[in-house]
């Protein structure tokens, strides 16, 4: 047997702690996670109260914290697009306490439109999974002369310039939304900016702006009430809960479909085991008879299974970061737009 150098032997000791090092956090991890949660967690909500995002938020987390045996208090942190909440998550103590819930907006749009974040989407987040998929529908006030997205369409393209659409401000869904229309239908409607949806459909109530494209988290029961009038659903056939609302697919625009995913997600660095516990409440959460009905009556679909895992979530999370990136670059989109 050959004698080990002294160079080998320090190469040795330090390999040897390396391990102990892994095993021990190893350890640690697993004994943080069978301990967890001993005490009230944080979802943050990066808008105001009152919008599609806050309402699935306080939904989530109420089955979540009865899975998790503690509370789930939601905190809304609003303003520039989503981001101000997501610095505050990705500035959190990575212990699973505090989580954050985020959108096709406020992480895949942001991501390309905000060139000075302070975090990166992709580096300073784990996703834990994809909580609910949101149906969008244009929203418009009571007296909007068009139904369908052909009157729609006919309608925009003869009064943009004094039209105006609102948004939970740029980056967010709602704003992606309204950006989308003006692209595939050829038109210039001026958007109106909020620090949350919610604002904006107040405004759409109250006659001050035309419309938006809203979730059918909030939507339905306000189309319903008659306070907004439902003009379509981006989507190729019509809503079980707004059945009297065309869909595009009965357009002669049939591919102008637009969903919302919504994820949760928790700190970079937080441990795995910790993360797994967290998928799990939120998975037994997507099953939970209550939320499954106040999801179908608001229109929201329960995210395919792959996506309800880590590793799928932060697969749509890659993908979509790519997929919206070109339009945001072809519009020259600023964050003070």
């Amino acid at each position: 047997m050959k004698a080990i150098t002294r160079t080998g032997a320090r190469a040795c000791a330090r390999i040897f702690r390396a391990a102990m090092l892994g095993a021990l956090m190893f350890a640690g991890g697993g004994a943080c996670a069978a301990g967890f949660p001993e005490k009230p967690l944080t979802l943050i909500v990066p808008f105001a109260a009152g919008g599609p995002t806050d309402v699935l938020a306080r939904v989530i987390a109420e089955s979540l914290g009865k899975n998790l045996g503690q509370t789930v208090i939601v905190e809304n942190t609003p303003g520039a697009g989503g981001t101000v909440g997501n610095t505050r998550a990705a500035r959190a103590t990575p212990d699973g306490y505090t989580m954050l819930i985020g959108n096709v907006g406020t992480l895949a749009v942001t991501a390309t439109l905000y060139r000075n974040l302070s975090y990166d989407v992709m580096r300073d987040f784990i996703p834990v999974a994809s909580v609910g998929d949101a149906p969008q529908i244009v929203s418009a006030r009571k007296d909007f002369p068009a139904l369908g997205l052909d009157e729609f369409a006919a309608y925009l393209r003869q009064n943009a310039p004094k039209l105006n659409f609102g948004a939970a401000g740029v980056g967010s869904g709602t704003w992606l939304g309204g950006q989308l229309i003006n692209v595939r239908l050829g038109v210039k409607v001026n958007g109106v900016n909020y620090r949350g949806a919610g604002q904006a459909v107040n405004d759409v109530m109250a006659g001050h702006i035309d419309y938006m494209v809203e979730s059918t988290t909030t939507a339905v029961r306000y189309v319903k009430s008659g306070m907004v009038k439902g003009v379509v659903v981006l989507r190729g056939k019509r809503l079980a809960a707004l059945p009297d609302v065309p869909s595009a697919g009965e357009s002669g625009f049939p591919d102008l479909q637009y969903d919302i995913w919504n994820m949760i997600l928790v700190p970079a660095g937080t441990p795995g085991p910790i993360v797994t516990r967290l998928g799990e409440g939120l998975r037994q959460a997507l099953l939970d008879p209550d939320v499954r009905a106040r999801f179908e009556a608001s229109g929201i679909e329960t995210p395919i299974a792959v996506q309800q895992t880590a590793p799928g979530a932060a697969e749509l999370l890659k993908s979509e970061v790519a997929r919206w990136r070109p339009l945001i670059i072809e519009l020259g989109a600023t964050p003070d737009q």
